[in-house]
C-alpha cells in the first residue's frame, strides 16, 4: 500500500495497481504546535495558513468562570507563571506569557479570530465545575458557531451541554477500549456523531459500523503513539479525520 497526499487533503493510495481517493480531514492538535506555542492564536492561525481541515483546543475555567484555552490545570508548563488555572483570575492569566510572545487567549477570543473554515475540536478540561458547559455552550451559540465547533467530552457532561444546546454535536470521549461495537452502540444512543481513537486501533470494518451510524471517525496520531506506516495505513480504512501533532506531515 501506498499513499501520497495532497495540497486539498485527499489522499491518493493505491493497491495491486489500482487507485482510489479519499477525504481526510487534518486537525491540528493544540494548533501546529511544532511551530508556535501550543493553544495560542499563533498556533491556531499557523494551522490555517498550511491548509489544516480544523484544530483542537482544550478549555479549562478562570477563577472568575472564563473559558480559557490551556491544555493543563496549572499554568507552569506552558507559561513563565505558576499555580492552578482554577485559582488565577482572567486579570493575572491575561498577563502570562505562553511563549514567543503569545498570551493565553480566551474561547471568545479563538472563535472571534479563527477562520471560518476551520471545524473546532472543542475539549473540555475543567468539567468538575459546573460553570464550564453553560459558559462554552453559550460562547458556541454566541458565535454563531454550531455548524463548526463540536465538544469533546464524557458522557455526563455531554449530556448536560445537550440538555442547554440541543443542536450541538459531540464527540465521545468515553471509557476505552473504544473500537468495540458497544462503544459505538453507546455513543449513538447518546447522540454524539464522532468518536477519536488511536489509529493503531483502527480497521475499515470498524469504520464502516461507524458510518452505518452516521458517526464520523477520527483517528489520534499524537507523540506518543507515531510511527511513519500511520500514513500508509488510517486513509484506507475509510476514517473521516486525523487528529495530530503532525499536520504539516499530512498537508
Amino acid at each position: 500500500m501506498v499513499a501520497t497526499p495532497s495540497r486539498d487533503g485527499i489522499w491518493r493510495y493505491s493497491s495491486g495497481g489500482s487507485e482510489s481517493f479519499l477525504p481526510l480531514q487534518i486537525f491540528a492538535h493544540r494548533g501546529h504546535h511544532t511551530d508556535h506555542p501550543e493553544n495560542t492564536v499563533g498556533a491556531f492561525d499557523a494551522a490555517t495558513a498550511i491548509g489544516a481541515h480544523g484544530i483542537e483546543l482544550d478549555l479549562q475555567l478562570s477563577r472568575d468562570g472564563r473559558p480559557v484555552v490551556l491544555h493543563d490545570a496549572a499554568v507552569d508548563r506552558t507559561t513563565d507563571g505558576s499555580g492552578s488555572v482554577a485559582n488565577l483570575n482572567w486579570a493575572a492569566l491575561r498577563q502570562l506569557d505562553a511563549g514567543a510572545g503569545e498570551r493565553i487567549p480566551t474561547f471568545d477570543q479563538v472563535l472571534q479570530t479563527a477562520a471560518s473554515s476551520l471545524r473546532l475540536n472543542v475539549h473540555l478540561k475543567a468539567t468538575g465545575d459546573e460553570r464550564l458547559v453553560p459558559a462554552v455552550v453559550s460562547a458556541i451559540a454566541r458565535a454563531d458557531a454550531l455548524d463548526r465547533a463540536y465538544l469533546a467530552t464524557d458522557a455526563a457532561t455531554w449530556q448536560q451541554a445537550r440538555a442547554i444546546e440541543p443542536r450541538l454535536t459531540g464527540c465521545h470521549l468515553g471509557p476505552h477500549p473504544r473500537n468495540t461495537p458497544e462503544f459505538l452502540a453507546t455513543t449513538n444512543a447518546l447522540g454524539c456523531r464522532i468518536v477519536q481513537l488511536d489509529w493503531r486501533l483502527l480497521t475499515a470494518d470498524y469504520v464502516a459500523r461507524a458510518h452505518a451510524l452516521a458517526i464520523e471517525v477520527h483517528a489520534m496520531h499524537l507523540v506518543a503513539n507515531h510511527d511513519d506506516g500511520v500514513y500508509a495505513t488510517v486513509p484506507p480504512t475509510g476514517a473521516d479525520a486525523v487528529l495530530t501533532d503532525y499536520p504539516d506531515r499530512w498537508l
